[in-house]
């Protein structure tokens, strides 16, 4: 069985070739949904992280307002760092679980991690290849537009990660998200051919 890393820019398309490879019977584990569950009240790292950034952050529910987080974090290189240092060793600890189990398990010839900042974080050695989902920094700014970020926000998020191209340069595999769903499925499906799938 083969591990492969999945990565790329913001909003480059990582998730939506996460549900194709999932729709094709590949397993695959989102390290962002792992970092949402770390951070959820009742866990060390929910303490850890509002002890870190003040209650401001908390919705009145009490679960942390991410967008709120985010504004703070991205804006501050050295906040970033430190939300970073809560949070990513226990999202390591639980993808590296998960590769250890579908190895047990066994049930097919390739699982995905999808890791963000696998460059950033130095995690490249821990797989088998790395499958970089790439657009241009202009159509990933218009996305995060639509997911409400405004044009500051939209480049402080994009500035703290490798650049896209950088990302592509060091990866095994690049994928093109830079037209239509159809276009991306086509390719997704073209590389599990290499897998025999």
């Amino acid at each position: 069985m083969q591990c492969i890393g999945l990565t790329g820019g913001i909003a480059a398309g990582k998730s939506e070739v996460g549900k194709i490879l999932v729709s094709q019977g590949i397993p695959v584990l989102d390290t962002d949904k792992v970092a949402h569950e770390v951070m959820e009240p009742g866990t060390t790292v929910y303490e850890q992280v509002v002890r870190e950034f003040g209650e401001e952050i908390l919705e009145t529910s009490g679960e942390i307002n991410r967008s709120k987080l985010g504004r703070l974090v991205f804006s501050d290189p050295a906040s970033l760092l430190r939300l970073n240092a809560i949070v990513h060793p226990e999202v390591g600890r639980r993808w590296r679980a998960w590769v250890r189990d579908q190895k047990i398990q066994a049930k097919g010839p390739l699982v995905v991690v999808a890791i963000p900042l696998l460059f950033e974080c130095g995690l490249e050695k821990e797989f088998d290849g790395v499958l970089c989902v790439w657009a241009p920094e202009e159509l990933m700014k218009t996305r995060l537009y639509n997911r409400g970020l405004d044009d500051k926000q939209a480049k402080l998020r994009i500035q703290s990660q490798w650049p896209v191209d950088q990302k592509a340069q060091h990866s095994t595999w690049i994928l093109k998200n830079d037209r239509d769903l159809n276009h991306l499925h086509a390719q997704v499906k073209d590389w599990l051919r290499r897998f025999n799938l």
